[in-house]
């Protein structure tokens, strides 16, 4: 994935860039607006990082240019000189989401992959082809506990009872949520969704209440927050363990009376909404630990659904396989590709500690860099662990035959590279693919 960060600050874009080519993401660079557009003319930016502070600049009013030219981009931007009133402008203009510095790296990358899902989505209309049943492919499974995870989610979906998803990040919370939402009486609504993690308190507070005109400094407008942009529809509060302790109190009121107050307001507003929480945290645990309500933990919990994750599920992963490289193709100017059988085994007994979500990622990087129409060993992306032993299992006879012949001539040449790679008649770069394929680096 390319990504462009436009920030004056040219040591965090460093750092960002590290980050990010360890998980297989390319970092572009502006200093300011005049150089983002230079970037954007020549490269095909999938996702803009936007500093509201930009030198000289107004980062808001670069916001505004760019949605002008590039509508469909997901702008997230950044900020260490946070305000609530820059915030809401730029969520109004067309920013996807808003992070505020010092930048946590595993919160950014999930608000990245939360705006490529969006984007797709954008593009493909739907984004998911469904079954005739009404479920997205990507729930679809073989898995004996996971398909009693939709049966069960499919008859909640009916009542407007407040529904709690549980599982680990990259599970398909999310997905479930608007299976339920497909499938609920209030599907011809809107249907919301807050990342209560991707706020600081103040910005949350706003986002989810809104404001009056004149409510605090800055506060030149009147702000609907989602739970009246969710008003007769369904609202997903995602990552809701995430939640700072002193708004739980608040939104404990809201579900249990279907009301709200805007910041700076004194007249009660009435809502109807209908509820959707996730989280990958122990909630149970949290509330003994007292950092989280053991009353709103209650409310939330009218209907709980546990989503297993991917490690459990091995029977899915070649049908998630096959479903995910038809949507990468779909959905990108990258040609088909099959797996090879190698690479079809290190999946089934790779672990997946990031689930689906390390799935898609792994394959659309595999996709990207691959030079053949089989995606290999070789293709795949750092972080994927091979263990000799599943190397080994799964070579041909002439693959074994080869990788036998390199560590003859590595042995030849006292493991000197460059002299085996001339041995062998090949480049060193393919040498060093070839060892990394057969597990000898």
């Amino acid at each position: 994935m390319d990504i462009l960060f436009i920030d004056d600050n040219h040591q965090l874009f460093q750092v960002l860039k590290d980050n990010f080519s360890f998980v297989g993401h390319y970092l572009f660079y502006a200093k300011n607006t005049q150089n983002a557009f230079s970037v954007l003319e020549k490269e095909d930016i999938d996702i803009i990082l936007l500093d509201v502070k930009l030198g000289n600049e107004n980062g808001v009013e670069t916001l505004e240019k760019l949605k002008e030219i590039y509508p469909c981009i997901p702008v997230i931007m950044i900020t260490g000189y946070a305000t609530v009133e820059a915030a809401v402008r730029a969520i109004k203009l067309g920013a996807f989401d808003f992070v505020s510095k010092p930048i946590d790296f595993n919160t950014l990358c999930t608000i990245i992959d939360s705006a490529t899902e969006h984007k797709v989505e954008q593009k493909a209309q739907e984004g998911v082809s469904y079954d005739l049943n009404g479920a997205p492919i990507l729930l679809q499974s073989k898995n004996a506990e996971y398909c009693n995870v939709l049966h069960r989610a499919k008859q909640l979906a009916a009542s407007d009872i407040t529904i709690l998803i549980i599982g680990e990040n990259g599970t398909g919370k999310e997905g479930l949520a608007e299976y339920i939402y497909k499938n609920s009486n209030r599907r011809a609504e809107n249907f919301i969704k807050i990342n209560c993690a991707a706020f600081p308190e103040s910005l949350l507070d706003n986002e989810l209440f809104g404001h009056e005109k004149g409510a605090y400094t800055g506060a030149s407008s009147e702000y609907r927050g989602v739970f009246e942009q969710a008003d007769g529809g369904t609202l997903l509060l995602d990552e809701i363990g995430d939640m700072p302790k002193t708004l739980q109190a608040k939104i404990l009121r809201v579900l249990q009376n279907q009301e709200i107050r805007r910041i700076g307001g004194n007249e009660t507003r009435k809502i109807s909404v209908r509820f959707l929480a996730s989280t990958n945290k122990d909630l149970p645990t949290m509330v003994q630990e007292g950092m989280f309500r053991e009353d709103l933990f209650y409310r939330l919990n009218g209907g709980m659904l546990q989503i297993p994750p991917l490690r459990k599920r091995k029977e899915d992963i070649e049908d998630l396989i096959h479903h995910l490289l038809n949507r990468i193709t779909d959905n990108t100017s990258l040609p088909h590709k099959r797996l090879s059988p190698e690479v079809l085994s290190v999946f089934i007994g790779y672990s997946w500690p990031g689930n689906i979500r390390e799935l898609k990622n792994a394959l659309l990087y595999a996709v990207t860099i691959s030079q053949s129409e089989e995606l290999m060993l070789e293709d795949l992306p750092p972080g994927i662990e091979v263990s000799g032993s599943q190397i080994h299992n799964s070579l041909s006879l002439v693959q074994q035959k080869e990788k036998e012949l390199i560590q003859n001539v590595l042995r030849k040449t006292n493991n000197n590279k460059s002299e085996a790679a001339k041995y062998l008649n090949m480049g060193r770069n393919t040498l060093y693919l070839k060892l990394k394929k057969y597990g000898l680096v």
